[in-house]
């Protein structure tokens, strides 16, 4: 590496982890550059619960409050059957704030992508979109990312944030000489939607579950006037997480199907599926947990994977995004500064050497949560008639009896090693 000029950074992916190891290594001195295969960033997905873990680490790159001054915070967590009981509810989230210096709350993920992506033009960080990776060279000096059109982009470091099924990944497995896995299919359908808030949500805000047969849904407001909302069944035929959202006519077709699917499921589902302004359908899928090796790539070893590219997850703990922000922290903070008045280069055996220690430190807490998402989607979505729901919505309500366990629950997510 030359010494009279910044580092390169390499960033493989656009979503929420590129944008903020972007930016916080610009701060650090290094040059990033993010290469996004979507040819423009714009409005898709659903929406994202952003945790005070989360918000955290966007604080440190002046962008939490896009998120915390735009929409209620949470103020309480309720289960609930289909048909109305209440199994349990926990008014902790109005501590989080000052237990954590931040709340929790949704934001529409395009709303949060395109802030993002607003952020690294501000911050004169290069964004390259319709740029998708197909190979990646690494020199003993040097790393080089090919696209399938033939552009290349030279850097100092490669961080692959692409998502689930990330090209960054593959070509580190194959690297280690390991066969790239294909995503595991969970079994779950999602069906998600946005829609404006009913009056029975609109004095409490917070995270609703409503637990049926075969079903289960999820709400929260992601604005001050719409509430975000995602339903899971089970369903053998596999579907890919496209995130394509419904035409017009599908999405009449989608929401009069769910109508009559859910029929005898007490306020707010019915309100919130009548008064879907937009509809969304995908799979669920995760992948099996690497070994921490796996996460940078052998020898000279330039390359290392964040986020959904390392650790990817079905949604049922919340915690993505706010796991994929906690790399970024992590990261960021082991790679050194760079110093304009200091002759040190960024060796092999130094980034060897940063990307063991971070993957050995996060990967047992990002295996333990993708294992427990897994398991509460299976919990939540049952097979089995009235039977196995009330025996379900019985061991959910003993979870809720120990105010004090919920905390340490929660502690346990949110108090992590960084402020």
């Amino acid at each position: 590496m030359n010494v009279d000029m910044e580092p390169k950074v390499l960033i493989i992916g656009c979503g929420v982890a590129g944008p903020v190891i972007a930016l916080l290594l610009k701060k650090k001195g290094y040059t990033p550059v993010v290469l996004e295969k979507v040819r423009e960033l714009g409005d898709a997905g659903a929406s994202l619960m952003m945790m005070p873990n989360g918000l955290k680490i966007l604080a440190l790159v002046g962008l939490a409050d896009v998120v915390t001054q735009q929409v209620p915070h949470l103020g309480e967590l309720r289960d609930q059957t289909y048909t109305g009981k209440t199994i349990g509810v926990s008014y902790i989230p109005a501590k989080w704030q000052s237990k954590y210096s931040q709340p929790a709350c949704g934001i529409k993920r395009t709303t949060l992508n395109l802030t993002l992506k607003n952020a690294l033009i501000d911050a004169d960080i290069e964004v390259h979109e319709g740029w998708k990776l197909k190979t990646i060279l690494e020199k003993e000096d040097s790393v080089v990312a090919i696209s399938e059109d033939g552009k290349r982009m030279e850097g100092s470091i490669l961080i692959g944030c692409d998502g689930i099924k990330a090209m960054s990944r593959a070509l580190l497995l194959k690297e280690h000489q390991i066969q790239p896995e294909e995503a595991t299919y969970t079994g779950l359908m999602q069906t998600a939607g946005m829609s404006p808030t009913p009056l029975s949500l609109q004095k409490r805000p917070g995270l609703l579950n409503l637990y049926g047969p075969r079903a289960h849904l999820i709400c929260y407001p992601v604005t001050a006037t719409t509430t975000s909302w995602a339903i899971t069944k089970r369903d053998l035929t596999e579907a890919q997480e496209t995130w394509k959202i419904c035409s017009p006519a599908e999405m009449i077709l989608e929401r009069d199907s769910l109508l009559e699917d859910f029929k005898d499921w007490s306020s707010p589902a019915l309100e919130l599926i009548r008064g879907a302004e937009r509809i969304i359908k995908y799979g669920l899928y995760d992948r099996p947990h690497l070994e921490p090796k796996l996460w940078y790539s052998p020898k000279p070893g330039r390359c290392v994977l964040i986020g959904d590219a390392a650790h990817p997850t079905s949604p049922h703990l919340g915690q993505g995004a706010n796991q994929a922000l906690e790399d970024c922290y992590h990261l960021s903070q082991m790679l050194p500064t760079f110093d304009h008045e200091s002759d040190a280069d960024i060796s092999v055996e130094d980034l060897q050497r940063v990307f063991n220690q971070f993957s050995t430190l996060r990967q047992p807490r990002t295996a333990a949560l993708v294992k427990g998402a897994r398991a509460q989607g299976s919990m939540r979505v049952i097979s089995g008639g009235i039977a196995a729901c009330e025996e379900r919505d019985k061991v959910l309500s003993k979870g809720w009896e120990d105010e004090a366990a919920v905390e340490v629950k929660y502690d346990s997510l949110f108090k992590e090693t960084f402020q």
